[in-house]
């Protein structure tokens, strides 16, 4: 940790900011900052004239600069910094009105892109969350966070919520009923899962079940019946009614009152109906595949669906040893250092190590965006700063949003977006993070095949450029 002067224009907000939505993760540094602007509550407004009236006085508070391989990132004084940066370069403002408002305020001083401030610069981002603590914690004659902004900073920290944990903990409960994995997967999934849990972290399903989250994280539900009335719970939510015929959906469980009635009206003895649904709901097609009518849309296993696919030989070619045969993934990049993660991805065992696969092909993906977008002379769009070198995140981004003239397909940007915002899927950019970073997370073979099947278009357009 040192004191340091930096330029402005060397230091990057910080996205993981407590203040960004989560939807602002890995989002061009412009829309951070007309963020700031947008928002009367962090009153940017007021903080430039500040700035200006005392332009000549000596910087009372430091900024709190991470150093990350060579990008300074800001943990504390984004709002500082969003000032400095619009009075350097007033053209940042999409509002024409506040653009004006910034051209004047920069006619009263002298600044651009030499001027410097003072920072606390530190390798270990841990040092940098001391400061923030310390400082958030008394206000310190800022805008003073709110509730959800602490929230978001507690979890982005790594310090899970006991709604956190009790997610993780009824994950595990869902996995281990005994109904069908279709069923399962669909009520963990896209559409289903934001209901689910915020019916079953309620107040009412607490004090109903009586969950207790243990020392080392663990789940214990006080409840002996709560397996038999979680199958009521998801197939009431899957059906999109209950079993007395009343509207279950994000409307519904909306309120506090309709998921206190909903908790109520389950019984554990509408288990066994829903047994008997799921029976009489369940039928074969003609290659013997479950199909489960249940809500408006049949449910599939897709496993049975992968097993009849290999038993009609719709596939050419058996499933690959490691993630793809060279034959159907070609590689035309001169780069012998991306050759090797290549080879090493064709030929690893996915089955016997589907983490180490699933971590090496997010490097693979990262490093072979970098390369293609140097060699289609795209790299210097993402940059951010001289120094900045673009994250994953950030070069997928920069191909949702349209500024890839090389890589345009519509449904391959909307499959990235999936990518991007499916948090709780196993292709999302978030999971390929976790397996990264967070060692509670793991994967299997299946978890990292589907990654891989949702960036299989993109890969043999970044590995086999224009000319």
């Amino acid at each position: 940790m040192k004191t340091q002067t930096l330029k402005v224009k060397d230091l990057i907000l910080w996205d993981e900011n407590a203040r960004f939505p989560d939807k602002y993760y890995n989002t061009d540094e412009r829309v951070l900052i007309n963020f700031f602007i947008s928002n009367a509550e962090y009153k940017i407004k007021k903080l430039v004239e500040a700035v200006v009236k005392d332009f000549e006085l000596p910087q009372l508070e430091k900024l709190v600069v991470w150093n990350d391989e060579d990008n300074n990132i800001v943990l504390e004084g984004n709002r500082r910094l969003t000032a400095y940066k619009l009075l350097i370069d007033p053209e940042l403002s999409d509002n024409p009105t506040f653009k004006d408002f910034l051209i004047g305020q920069k006619s009263k001083i002298t600044v651009d892109e030499s001027f410097a401030v003072e920072c606390i610069v530190t390798t270990d981002k841990a040092v940098g969350f001391r400061y923030i603590d310390r400082k958030h914690a008394n206000g310190n004659n800022e805008v003073g966070w709110q509730e959800p902004e602490r929230v978001n900073y507690n979890t982005r920290r790594g310090d899970e919520t006991i709604n956190n944990s009790l997610k993780v903990g009824l994950t595990n409960a869902v996995r281990a009923l005994d109904i069908p994995e279709a069923l399962k997967d669909k009520i963990l999934g896209k559409g289903f899962v934001t209901n689910f849990f915020r019916t079953l972290t309620s107040t009412p399903a607490k004090k109903k079940y009586g969950y207790k989250i243990l020392e080392k994280g663990d789940l214990e539900v006080q409840n002996p019946n709560f397996s038999d009335e979680l199958k009521v719970v998801i197939f009431s939510i899957l059906n999109k009614t209950d079993l007395q015929g009343n509207r279950i959906d994000s409307r519904t469980l909306n309120k506090k009152e309709k998921i206190e009635d909903f908790i109520r009206s389950i019984d554990p003895k509408d288990s066994e109906k829903v047994e008997k649904k799921i029976k009489v709901n369940t039928t074969s097609d003609l290659f013997g595949n479950e199909i489960i009518e249940v809500g408006s849309k049949p449910i599939t296993n897709p496993r049975q669906e992968a097993e009849t696919a290999k038993a009609l030989h719709i596939r050419s070619k058996t499933v690959p040893k490691g993630l793809y045969h060279s034959g159907d993934l070609p590689f035309r990049l001169n780069s012998s250092s991306l050759r090797i993660l290549y080879d090493e991805l064709r030929n690893i065992s996915v089955q016997d190590f589907p983490n180490a696969t699933h971590d090496l092909l997010r490097s693979f993906l990262e490093c072979s965006l970098l390369f293609y977008f140097k060699e289609t002379g795209e790299f210097k769009e993402i940059k951010k700063l001289e120094n900045h070198n673009p994250k994953l995140g950030e070069m997928l981004t920069h191909i949702i949003n349209g500024k890839s003239p090389s890589i345009n397909d519509s449904n391959l940007i909307e499959t990235l977006k999936i990518v991007k915002s499916d948090y709780d899927q196993p292709y999302s950019l978030e999971r390929m993070n976790m397996i990264n970073h967070n060692e509670n997370c793991s994967s299997s073979e299946r978890d990292v095949r589907k990654a891989y099947a949702q960036l299989e278009s993109l890969f043999k357009i970044v590995l086999n450029p224009p000319k």
